[in-house]
């Protein structure tokens, strides 16, 4: 907040730097790029079944979420762009350290600041992961679609503790076998693909007689399509920013995936007949 009351007016209405990509193409690309900051906010879905009073606790909480997150992310860009030329910013192997170090009384201290800051961000979302992800694995083994060691819960806190501990042990490997930008390609791709194939279900599941949600959207067939068609967008957009990953990724989810799927599916069909 300390910043903002530094911020220039010229430096924010800039013009780009020169040679820097310019057009549709290189903002789907930087879009794309941040689907990392914004996914996180469905993860608290995946918490329902923990949570008191979910029916009206949810609600306010996902529309708390995103009003929060615009306003923090939109107040920290214009922060950055407003404290140091474009240009500078381009290309700075730390900007927020260098847009930090601008505001008065901070100075050299910007670059422990900014670690500490990162630091702090790094673990509540590996908090919030380590949170919602194990749910995932959970729920596909109690319903026979995954291992059933995943569908193991603590005695006492009720938690899935071997769904976590596996989760926690695949983290610490993808941190030392890669590095930031290619997980973050990794993710992305992934991320963005499994929200495709999970918006394409709702047409799926409105044609069962038995799918009978507690409350339907109006305009859902509009709502889902333009969801479909946007993250289909920023999915191509992935492999103008991350080339490697992104192909790493959709060779792995399309090899492994839906055969392990189908497998499981066939399975668990098999134990119900």
């Amino acid at each position: 907040f300390s910043g903002i009351q530094v911020v220039k007016g010229d430096l924010i209405s800039a013009p780009a730097v020169v040679g820097a990509p310019m057009g549709i193409l290189a903002l789907l690309a930087a879009i794309s790029a941040t689907t990392w900051s914004y996914d996180g906010m469905g993860a608290v879905c995946y918490m329902t079944g923990e949570i008191k009073e979910p029916k009206k606790t949810m609600p306010k909480a996902l529309i708390i979420s995103v009003l929060l997150i615009i306003v923090l992310y939109t107040a920290l860009s214009t922060v950055i762009t407003g404290l140091t030329p474009i240009g500078d910013l381009a290309s700075s192997d730390a900007p927020v350290a260098l847009a930090v170090s601008k505001i008065p009384g901070i100075g050299g201290a910007a670059s422990n600041l900014v670690a500490v800051m990162a630091i702090i961000v790094i673990i509540g979302s590996l908090s919030s992961c380590i949170m919602f992800q194990p749910r995932m694995e959970y729920a596909m083994a109690k319903d026979g679609l995954f291992f059933k060691s995943f569908a193991k819960v603590h005695p006492q806190w009720e938690t899935p503790y071997f769904s976590i501990l596996v989760q926690c042990a695949m983290g610490i490997i993808l941190i030392f076998a890669s590095n930031i930008t290619e997980l973050l390609g990794y993710f992305t791709l992934v991320a963005l693909v499994k929200n495709f194939l999970t918006f394409g279900t709702i047409f799926i599941h409105r044609k069962k007689a038995s799918y009978n949600p507690l409350w339907k959207a109006p305009a859902w067939r509009f709502m889902a399509l333009m969801a479909m068609v946007t993250t289909g967008t920023l999915i191509v957009s992935t492999f103008l920013w991350a080339p490697i990953p992104g192909l790493v990724a959709a060779v792995v989810i399309i090899v492994t995936g839906l055969p392990v799927y189908h497998y499981w599916n066939k399975k668990s069909e098999q134990a119900i007949s």
